[in-house]
């Protein structure tokens, strides 16, 4: 089985792909659909989170610091702060 993905616009209840797809005609094929948010969505969700570290940490450093300490794994080299 081949993978192939491409964008595609939902309209009168059919997905218009939105670039060349290679396929054969006639061809059967297996959809997953995974909607991109609205750029409202988008915008209510950082309007949401804006704040959410206020008060928590007096020092920038620090928070900055302990942010970088937690997306470090195994595999990388810790950042030069």
């Amino acid at each position: 089985m081949v993978t192939k993905h491409f964008r595609a616009r939902y309209s009168k209840g059919v997905l218009e792909p939105l670039e060349a797809i290679d396929l054969e005609e006639g061809a059967e094929v297996a959809v997953s659909i995974e909607e991109e948010p609205s750029h409202e969505r988008k915008l209510e969700a950082l309007r949401r989170s804006a704040g959410g570290w206020k008060g928590h940490h007096d020092d920038p450093d620090e928070l900055i610091r302990m942010l970088y300490e937690s997306r470090i794994t195994g595999s990388r080299e810790p950042p030069d702060l």
